[in-house]
């Protein structure tokens, strides 16, 4: 018995270690300003090809490790298994099939190890595993930008602003949003490293202040007020009310300063009426749209040196432009109207799903707060479908959170009186800080000594 426990110890701490791993690969964290600093995606680089192949193999065998949690998940992986299945049929008529191809495979993986996240986590140990991996992150980027600042910080015409381990300053503001997020509901879910988990949101927050991005902020902003108001309307119909009351009015107020004064409005975000030029690009990817409107031109191969459309884009609008800095038009030009409901089906069902499941999904609200601030960014952002990304993972985590089965006693918490939830929450013991694999479905987390069951 004890070498059958000391097998499955050996066993779940390699498959932490290996989760981290992938989590600090998914963030693409020194990738890219070290192996791409010309951001082709590997298209062109041979090393960042074959590097990420174990990291897809690594993937394939956690989910297979888990089988039997993965298939508890079916009904989200049918929603976004038929938008990548969309995206792998498009190689038949992609304007270049073999990058349709590669790129497939990647957000395959991508999507998969979203999956195995959600379905092998329960909520704490989730929150805190990616927690820890944020940290380690956010200290990397410190060190990075405080000791070599010729590759932490930007010398162009964003000089000035941080930019950490990454390549660009608003992958880096993006990346801590979501760090700050996850690392709040840790430290609501784990009141033994609460001090933990606060700390390194305030590395967090610290980072995207020096992003210098307004954008950053007001997403983190709005999440955290969303998960607050969430966690307040839980008190009761009074307290439900008022909150919904004031987002509404503020709502409102936010539409009225668009319409009657828009230039406020930009100055306040940082951004001119074109938003930084984005009209202009999405005009013209519109107009290149209308030839394909319901394939696309391909899975990731519109962007592509070589595509026609791509060049043409460029020409009008005189710069070399690399996306069409909206998720939701990379993806009507990539694989047409089809593509889009298909994603579009799959976001409703988790926002409908967030709406009839609050309270309920033991995360402290967290998977309704990674959504928010994806649903945000994607206006601006091309994170849809996006391959070895973190934002795509940690999007198809919380989908699949809200989308699949709730943890075991939500039923029945949801049902009993609120005194005698708020009872059984303060008898749950708080797990000792020590190795203790014997119950095979405790899942690990981080601890002061190493990986300890939730």
């Amino acid at each position: 018995m004890d070498a059958r426990s000391d097998r499955l110890t050996a066993i779940r701490l390699m498959e932490g270690l290996v989760t981290l791993g992938l989590i600090l690969m998914m963030s693409n964290a020194l990738i890219g300003p070290v192996l791409d600093p010309e951001q082709t995606g590997g298209d062109s680089n041979a090393i960042l090809r074959l590097m990420w192949l174990p990291v897809y193999a690594a993937a394939g065998a956690l989910a297979l490790l888990r089988a039997p949690q993965m298939a508890r998940m079916w009904f989200p992986a049918l929603l976004l298994g038929a938008l990548v299945l969309w995206a792998a049929l498009s190689v038949t008529w992609s304007i270049d099939p073999g990058v349709s191809q590669r790129r497939a495979i990647a957000v395959a993986a991508s999507t998969l190890f979203g999956l195995y996240l959600v379905a092998r986590y329960d909520g704490r140990a989730l929150a805190e595993l990616m927690a820890a991996s944020f940290l380690i992150l956010a200290v990397g980027s410190y060190a990075v930008s405080l000791a070599l600042p010729s590759l932490g910080v930007h010398s162009d015409v964003n000089a000035g602003a941080w930019r950490g381990l990454w390549y660009e300053k608003n992958q880096m503001g993006a990346t801590m949003v979501y760090g700050a997020l996850t690392c709040a509901a840790a430290a609501a879910l784990s009141p033994g490293r609460r001090l933990l988990w606060v700390g390194t949101l305030a590395l967090c927050v610290g980072l995207i202040i020096m992003t210098q991005s307004k954008t950053s902020l007001l997403a983190l902003a709005l999440a955290l007020g969303l998960g607050a108001g969430l966690t307040l309307m839980n008190r009761g119909p009074a307290a439900a009310v008022a909150l919904i009351w004031l987002g509404v009015t503020l709502g409102g107020v936010m539409g009225g300063l668009y319409a009657l004064a828009p230039d406020l409005l930009f100055e306040a975000l940082g951004k001119d009426a074109s938003l930084t030029g984005r009209t202009d690009i999405w005009s013209a990817v519109m107009a290149a749209a209308e030839a394909r409107p319901l394939q696309g031109y391909g899975f990731a191969a519109f962007w592509t040196e070589d595509s026609s459309p791509a060049k043409w884009i460029r020409h009008q609008l005189g710069w070399t432009v690399p996306t069409a800095h909206s998720g939701w038009m990379d993806l009507l030009v990539q694989l047409g109207a089809v593509g889009v409901a298909l994603f579009a089906l799959a976001l409703g069902a988790a926002a409908l799903a967030a709406l009839v499941r609050q309270g309920r999904t033991g995360d402290a609200n967290w998977a309704v707060m990674m959504l928010a601030v994806f649903t945000l960014q994607i206006f601006s952002e091309s994170f849809i479908l996006a391959h070895n990304s973190l934002p795509w993972v940690l999007a198809v985590t919380a989908m699949g959170r809200l989308l699949g089965p709730l943890p075991v006693g939500a039923h029945s918490a949801a049902r009993a009186p609120r005194s005698v939830s708020r009872a059984r929450s303060a008898a749950a013991p708080e797990p000792e800080d020590r190795l203790d694999w014997s119950t095979p479905d405790r899942a690990p987390v981080f601890g002061r000594r190493g990986l300890a069951p939730a």
